[in-house]
């Protein structure tokens, strides 16, 4: 798994899907606006895991969205931002 930004990581599963695992709610809530509105790409399903404070969200993507996309995207915020939303509910 690589970490991206703060509280983001990706991965492939065995299968060779993209996802992202994030460290909580409010920024996975965040991060799926960005995704959608601004590179039109849509998680196809979700998982969560309760942590102390919150839960971890993992977003799995369609088979058709590339790890390179992904990171791209994801990549164009700034760790500043993600640590601005993260901090909200922590």
């Amino acid at each position: 798994m690589e970490q991206l930004l703060p509280h983001i990581q990706i991965s492939t599963d065995e299968s060779g899907r993209v996802f992202l695992v994030v460290g909580d709610y409010e920024l996975f809530d965040y991060i799926d606006d960005y995704l959608s509105d601004s590179f039109d790409i849509v998680y196809e399903y979700r998982k969560s895991a309760e942590r102390v404070g919150g839960e971890i969200i993992t977003m799995y993507f369609p088979s058709h969205i590339s790890i390179a996309h992904l990171k791209s995207a994801v990549s164009s915020l700034t760790a500043d931002e993600v640590e601005e939303i993260y901090h909200l509910n922590n």
